[in-house]
C-alpha cells in the first residue's frame, strides 16, 4: 500500500481511533442536548403555570387570574387603544368569540393605556368578551411580549400552545384556534 492509498481527498485519512472518539463525542453531545431539551420543556411548562397566576382586574372591577379558566382552551389578546393593528383586529376577535362561545374563552388584556381610551375602543369595536387591564405590563412581559398586538393560545391544561405577534384576521384566528387548541368552528 502506498502513501497515496492512505489519503482521502488529498489528506491523510484519520486513524480509526480518532473516528471512534469523534463518533462517541457526537453521541454524548446528542444525549446531553436531548436531556437539556427535556428539562427546558419542563421548566417552560412551569413558566406557563406561573403566567396563569398573575392577578388581573377586569373592566368591571373584578379580580381574576387566567388560572380560573383552566379546563377550557383560551385566547388571550394583548392590545392598546394607541395600536392601529389592535383596533383593526378586534372586530374579527369578537366574531370568532361569538361563533365559538362555549368552546373557547377569550380575554382581552389592555396594555399601558388610559382606561377611558381603552373603554372607548372596546365600545366602538363591539367587543363583548372579558377585558382586563395590565397597566404595568406584568402579564405581557411574563408571556415574553415583544410587540402589539400579541395573541396567546392556551390549551385546556393551561399550557401555552402558541404566541403570535401581529394583527390577525378572522380566518387566521380561526385557523390558529383549530390548529393549536383543536377546536373547530
Amino acid at each position: 500500500m502506498t502513501v497515496e492509498d492512505e489519503r482521502v481527498g488529498g489528506r491523510p485519512s484519520p486513524p480509526p481511533v480518532r473516528k471512534t472518539i469523534a463518533i462517541f463525542a457526537l453521541v454524548v453531545l446528542g444525549a446531553a442536548s436531548a436531556i437539556w431539551l427535556l428539562r427546558e420543556g419542563a421548566s417552560s411548562s412551569d413558566e406557563d403555570q406561573a403566567h396563569l397566576s398573575v392577578a388581573l382586574t377586569d373592566f368591571d372591577g373584578g379580580r381574576f387570574t387566567l388560572e380560573s379558566y383552566r379546563g377550557r382552551p383560551m385566547v388571550v389578546n394583548f392590545w392598546a387603544s394607541w395600536c392601529p393593528s389592535c383596533a383593526a383586529e378586534m372586530p374579527a376577535f369578537e366574531q370568532v368569540h361569538q361563533r365559538l362561545r362555549g368552546s373557547v374563552d377569550f380575554v382581552g388584556v389592555n396594555q399601558s393605556d388610559r382606561r377611558s381610551s381603552a373603554e372607548e375602543l372596546a365600545r366602538s369595536t363591539g367587543v363583548t368578551y372579558r377585558l382586563a387591564e395590565d397597566p404595568e405590563g406584568q402579564l405581557f412581559n411574563a408571556f415574553g411580549g415583544r410587540g402589539m398586538p400579541t395573541t396567546v393560545f392556551i390549551d385546556a391544561g393551561g399550557g401555552i400552545a402558541e404566541v403570535v405577534v401581529g394583527q390577525l384576521s378572522e380566518e387566521q384566528l380561526t385557523s390558529l384556534i383549530q390548529e393549536h387548541l383543536e377546536v373547530s368552528s
